[in-house]
C-alpha cells in the first residue's frame, strides 16, 4: 500500500475510532520536516478544521503511530479534555491504537 493510501486508511479508521464527526475537517501533509523536532505534529487551524504534518523518514508502524497520536490531540481539542499538554495519553494510545488496526486487519 502506498503511503497516501496507507494514510487515507489510518486517518479514516481513526476518524472513527475516535469519533470525530464529519463536520471536522482533517487535512493531512507528508513530507520530510527537518524543522520539526518529532515525527509529525497537529494543529487547529480554524474552529473545527486541524492539518496535521508526517514525516516520511520513519518506519511503516512509527509512520501510523504518529498519525495515531495527532488524532488523539484532535480528539482532545474537539472534547475539550486533556491533562498537562495531552502528551501522556497521545504517547499512551498512539501504539496501542496501531497494533490494533493491525490486528483488527485494517492495515
Amino acid at each position: 500500500m502506498n503511503t497516501v493510501k496507507l494514510a487515507r486508511t489510518v486517518i479514516n479508521w481513526c476518524r472513527n475510532f475516535f469519533y470525530i464527526s464529519e463536520d471536522v475537517t482533517i487535512n493531512f501533509k507528508i513530507d520530510i520536516y527537518e524543522d520539526l523536532d518529532c515525527w509529525g505534529d497537529c494543529e487547529q487551524t480554524d474552529d473545527k478544521t486541524y492539518m496535521i504534518r508526517v514525516s516520511d523518514k520513519q518506519g511503516l508502524r512509527d509512520f501510523v503511530a504518529t498519525i495515531v497520536h495527532e488524532f488523539v490531540h484532535i480528539k482532545q481539542w474537539e472534547t475539550d479534555k486533556w491533562d498537562g499538554d495531552g502528551e501522556a495519553e497521545a504517547n499512551q494510545l498512539q501504539y496501542a491504537v496501531t497494533d490494533r488496526m493491525w490486528s483488527e486487519g485494517v492495515l
